[in-house]
C-alpha cells in the first residue's frame, strides 16, 4: 500500500463516496476500487461498506483511517522540515463563493502580499458545498461560504453580511417599490450562484413563487451586464454593484417588507495541519479582514 493510496482512502472517508474520491484523484472508479480491494485482501478484512448511497467505514476501516492519517501526517511533517532547510516560496490556498472571490477579497490579498511578499496566494471560486469539501480535504487553507457550516470537522465564524438587491437598468421603466407577490410580473435574469435568493423568497411567502425567469447565466458578472443592458431585472449582491449604482447604470427596486442578506462565514478545518508560516498568515488575515475588504 503506497502513500498515495492511503491519501485516496482518507479522501473516501471524508467524502463518503468512491466516485468523488476517484474524480478528485483523476482516476477511474474501477482503478480506485481495485486498489482498495487489493489492500483489503492484504489486510484480510473489508474496510468499507459499499452501497448506492455511498461508502462508509467498517470497524476495521475506522482503525485503518486512524493510522493512515498518522502516516500521512508524519510524511507531511517530514516534507515540511526538509523544505525549511531550503529557501522556498510559501503558498496559501483560499476558496470563496463568487461574490467574495471577485469583489471582496482582492483588496485584502493586496495587503497580505505587502506584509508577506514571498507568499504565493491562489484564490479559487466555487459553491459553498464545494468549498467545504476542499477545506476538509485540505486542498485549501481557508474558505468563505454563505452561512455557517454544519460540519463538525469545520470551524466557522461570521465575517460580514452583504445585502442582495433587486436592480434594473436606469433606462427601464418600473416602479421604485413593489410587493413580493408582484415580482412575477417582471422578467428576471438569474444565476445558480445565487440559489439562496429563491429559498429566501419561498420562505417569506411560505409557498413556491412562479418567477418570470428569462434565462440563467453562469456568473454574477454576466447577470450584472445583462441588467445594465436592460435585458431584465436581477438580484445581485450589493458588493458587486456599488460602482454601477454610483454611476447610475443600475437602480434599486425595493421590495416591500422583504430583504435578503447573505451572511458570509470564514471556515477552516478543525485541528488543521500546517506549518508556522501558514498559521501566521491565517492569523493576519483574520485580524485585518474586515478593515481590508474591497
Amino acid at each position: 500500500m503506497n502513500l498515495e493510496s492511503l491519501k485516496i482512502f482518507l479522501d473516501i472517508a471524508v467524502l463518503k463516496s468512491i466516485s468523488k474520491a476517484a474524480q478528485k484523484s483523476h482516476l477511474t472508479q474501477s482503478a480506485l476500487s481495485q486498489q482498495l480491494k487489493s489492500w483489503e485482501n492484504t489486510l484480510g478484512t473489508e474496510l468499507l461498506h459499499r452501497s448506492n448511497k455511498g461508502a462508509s467505514l467498517t470497524d476495521a476501516g475506522i482503525i485503518a483511517e486512524k493510522y493512515a492519517a498518522q502516516i500521512c501526517k508524519l510524511y507531511d511533517d517530514m516534507i515540511t522540515e526538509i523544505n525549511h532547510l531550503k529557501p522556498s516560496q510559501h503558498c496559501l490556498s483560499i476558496y470563496a463563493i463568487p461574490e467574495v472571490c471577485n469583489y471582496a477579497l482582492p483588496c485584502t490579498l493586496y495587503e497580505v502580499k505587502k506584509q508577506f511578499p514571498q507568499c504565493h496566494i491562489s484564490l479559487n471560486e466555487g459553491s459553498s458545498s464545494m468549498i467545504e469539501e476542499r477545506i476538509l480535504l485540505e486542498d485549501g487553507d481557508i474558505g468563505f461560504i454563505s452561512g455557517p457550516s454544519s460540519n463538525p470537522e469545520l470551524s466557522s465564524y461570521k465575517v460580514f453580511a452583504d445585502k442582495v438587491m433587486l436592480v434594473t437598468s436606469r433606462s427601464t421603466l418600473c416602479p421604485d417599490e413593489i410587493t413580493l407577490n408582484e415580482l412575477p410580473r417582471y422578467p428576471l435574469i438569474w444565476s445558480a450562484q445565487l440559489c439562496y435568493v429563491h429559498k429566501a423568497i419561498n420562505s417569506a411567502l411560505e409557498r413556491e413563487l412562479n418567477l418570470n425567469i428569462l434565462y440563467n447565466l453562469d456568473s454574477i458578472e454576466a447577470v450584472k451586464l445583462a441588467a445594465v443592458k436592460s435585458h431584465g431585472a436581477a438580484f445581485l449582491p450589493y458588493i458587486s454593484i456599488k460602482k454601477e449604482l454610483y454611476s447610475k447604470q443600475l437602480k434599486i427596486i425595493n421590495i416591500d417588507q422583504f430583504q435578503i442578506c447573505n451572511e458570509v462565514y470564514m471556515i477552516k478545518k478543525q485541528n488543521q495541519r500546517g506549518d508556522n508560516d501558514t498559521k501566521q498568515l491565517l492569523r493576519y488575515i483574520e485580524k485585518t479582514l474586515i478593515d481590508t475588504l474591497c
